[in-house]
């Protein structure tokens, strides 16, 4: 083997790897089998999912040593976690812990340090994504704490850019070698038909950003009700998947004593949280599906399924609109 002095590449044979291996403490798990520590894990869905309050109740579990219900595992020690927080307002992110009817507050633990940026010290000569890096890098560093999680992505990055993205999660996996860190990053998706399970092609345009990860899952929006979500892994390495589409983790966005969080209320299949197709929504998809075979002009769809040819162009540009927005990486 050449020089491993001078080597960007550590080789040993299978064997020796293995009992490298056997030296190193096994991964705990931070979120059942949706987090272990050393993951950058990435949890994406659509807007208003609720993805903040996910990631605080995780933060508040880790920072507590406590596991969030009795069937959500959780075997790592208590640990500060360093919140970094883009999108919500201080006032927005004290009346999620607020009971209006007390007045009372919920008493998140003080080994969550949430920051927010301060974009009033930040030079828009340089570039945004690369000195929040470094800020959290410093922070880190200082503190020597090990559990990070971004919310979100999306605000710290041009959303047209998907090389920035990239750029960004190179740098995040970098960080937590250098560092010996447990990464969590949000991010949104685009609007997701509910009719549909949520794969891996729910992040199309951002395969590449779940490729960078370790693991990955979701929140998906319920038709059984406004509050209702359920969590659904996506991509697991360490673990089997444990919530796939035969059983996702049922869930319900409650304020319970001033504490916004979800409530875990077992297992179910996927198809179970999905909408029922109306007939116009079947009528919508079948001239899709005919205009993307070629076989059809849209004058020929319009006398097929009974409609004017404005309406079957109104269906086709909304859907290639809606699949542009799905190019975009988030």
């Amino acid at each position: 083997m050449a020089d491993q002095n001078k080597s960007i590449l550590i080789c040993k044979t299978a064997p020796e790897w293995i009992e490298y291996a056997k030296t190193l403490p096994d991964p705990e798990m931070l979120f059942d089998s949706f987090w272990f520590e050393g993951e950058l894990c990435f949890l994406f869905s659509d807007t208003g999912s609720g993805k903040t309050v996910l990631s605080v109740q995780i933060a508040q579990s880790i920072a507590t040593g406590q596991p969030i219900h009795e069937d959500v595992r959780m075997n790592g020690k208590q640990q500060t976690v360093f919140l970094c927080e883009f999108e919500l307002s201080p006032k927005q992110f004290e009346t999620r812990y607020k009971d209006k009817s007390t007045g009372e507050y919920f008493k998140l633990s003080d080994n969550i340090i949430r920051a927010e940026l301060d974009l009033s010290k930040f030079d828009f000569k340089n570039d945004l994504q690369e000195s929040v890096i470094e800020a959290i890098r410093n922070e880190l560093t200082e503190t020597k704490i090990k559990i990070l999680i971004i919310d979100n992505i999306t605000f710290i990055q041009d959303t047209n850019k998907f090389d920035q993205a990239i750029r960004f999660m190179q740098k995040m996996n970098k960080m937590k070698r250098e560092l010996g860190l447990s990464i969590l990053v949000l991010g949104h998706t685009p609007k997701r038909n509910m009719m549909e399970p949520i794969t891996q092609n729910s992040m199309t345009g951002s395969k590449k950003l779940m490729d960078l990860s370790d693991s990955s899952f979701t929140i998906g929006k319920s038709s059984k009700g406004e509050n209702i979500r359920y969590l659904k892994q996506i991509k697991v390495r360490q673990d089997a998947f444990k919530y796939g589409s035969e059983n996702v983790l049922d869930c319900e966005i409650i304020k319970n004593n001033g504490f916004l969080s979800f409530q875990i209320n077992g297992e179910s299949p996927e198809f179970s949280h999905l909408k029922k197709q109306n007939s116009n929504e079947k009528r919508n998809s079948d001239i899709i599906e005919a205009y993307q075979s070629n076989e059809f002009t849209q004058k020929e769809l319009a006398e097929k399924f009974g409609m004017s040819d404005r309406q079957v162009r109104r269906i086709i540009d909304n859907h290639l609109k809606e699949s542009i927005e799905d190019d975009l990486p988030f």
